[in-house]
């Protein structure tokens, strides 16, 4: 079987499912992404990467330019395919996530393979996440345009032989004559690794070693930034700190915006929200420690006593999954995404969103009950266990998938 996976930040979510299949002869996997790569453990995959979409860069309609720079980039991505079309290769199969115009010819070029699409979100400019935070709502007026930015994902619909979504709440954003026809499936986590451990330790960078013996209170997001719930947990640390003497509260995530709207003022969200509640915070306690290697991501979540997931009605972090394999006690946001995996008083605890209270409440009981989070950090591990892992529910559903 030949596979060609397209995604600009190739593999994307597409990671463990090429680590899978390259291990397999029967199969040729052939990635496509903007920049070079490294093997990154991946020595049998080809990859050929492409460095600037070809074409004017210039939309002849200013809101039209999103789609210019997808059709721009759609364009670099089918002449690499053609190119590999040349020198022999024909893919049975076409994986794509088309969010970003990939794959927006390469159907065209290869006309006798199966396409699958990814689809990862439908915009909505009502009841979504733009317009969901009253201190940083979307302008009326740029609502309005909302729906250009789903003309890519609909075409790819349109030209996909089969569609994937990971949640069923992404799939339920999709308007339901789309969204019914969406398969569900999860890209996975591997529960081997993302595993508890007792005897985990984590070292800060003061030199202090934290374990399970600590009360650490964890906050995980790729970015520090509202559309995680950043600005929200910062202002409840001074509460926190002072009801919890003894918790350290250790942050990771990088200061450069993810999702959403930068601050006005042009500082990154973690240096706005230390300016705004910096004075009222024990840094001594407060750990801020960027982006962490894998394991080392992996032992803090072994040690933490609770763990924090905020989000906006947006796509599920992998980390908040991750998390709960980790055995950590959840304490998330009562948002869409979450609350199709997180059962309140089940698997994990759930605050609104924007209730700073219910979240101080709610963290401080869970650090007073020591049977109750052992309860539910089970609880949330059987969870990813029965419905996420990669090995025996995702592997063999996108088998089936990409063979039948």
């Amino acid at each position: 079987m030949n596979l060609l996976l397209l995604h600009p930040n190739f593999p994307g979510q597409f990671k463990r499912l090429a680590k899978e299949l390259m291990g397999r002869e029967e199969w040729r996997i052939v990635g496509i992404g903007e920049g070079e790569r490294g093997s990154g453990g991946a020595e049998r995959i080809t990859y050929r990467g492409y460095s600037h979409p070809t074409g004017p860069a210039e939309a002849a309609f200013p809101l039209g330019t999103d789609f210019a720079e997808h059709a721009r980039r759609g364009r670099t991505v089918a002449d690499l395919a053609q190119a590999l079309k040349d020198k022999g290769f024909r893919p049975d199969v076409i994986l794509a996530h088309p969010g970003w115009g990939d794959a927006l010819f390469v159907p065209e070029v290869f006309p006798e393979a199966r396409f699958i699409a990814y689809l990862e979100y439908f915009y909505r400019a009502q009841d979504s996440d733009l317009d969901f935070d009253p201190e940083l709502r979307v302008r009326s007026r740029d609502l309005r345009t909302v729906p250009l930015r789903n003309a890519t994902n609909l075409l790819a619909f349109a030209a996909a032989d089969c569609c994937v979504t990971p949640t069923r709440w992404q799939a339920g954003l999709f308007p339901p004559q789309i969204g019914s026809q969406i398969e569900v499936i999860h890209e996975g986590i591997d529960t081997a690794h993302a595993a508890p451990n007792p005897a985990a330790a984590f070292a800060l960078p003061n030199g202090a070693v934290l374990s399970q013996a600590d009360e650490v209170v964890t906050y995980v997001s790729r970015s520090l930034e509202p559309y995680r719930g950043f600005h929200v947990f910062m202002r409840s640390l001074p509460e926190i700190l002072k009801r919890r003497p003894k918790a350290q509260v250790v942050l990771v995530g990088r200061e450069e915006i993810s999702y959403g709207q930068n601050h006005a003022s042009g500082q990154s969200w973690k240096r706005v929200m230390l300016e705004e509640v910096g004075a009222d915070l024990d840094m001594s306690r407060v750990h801020f420690l960027g982006q962490l290697p894998y394991d080392a991501y992996l032992d803090l979540l072994r040690v933490s006593s609770v763990h924090v997931y905020l989000t906006y009605p947006f796509v599920l972090s992998w980390s908040f999954l991750e998390a709960m394999a980790c055995g950590c006690t959840m304490l998330g946001s009562a948002t869409g995404p979450v609350l199709e995996v997180l059962k309140d008083g089940e698997n994990g605890r759930s605050v609104g969103f924007f209730d700073r209270a219910a979240l101080v409440d709610t963290l401080c009981e869970l650090l007073d009950d020591p049977a109750q989070r052992r309860r539910l950090s089970q609880a949330a591990r059987e969870t990813v266990l029965e419905h996420y892992d990669f090995k025996t529910r995702t592997f063999p559903r996108y088998l089936d998938l990409l063979t039948q």
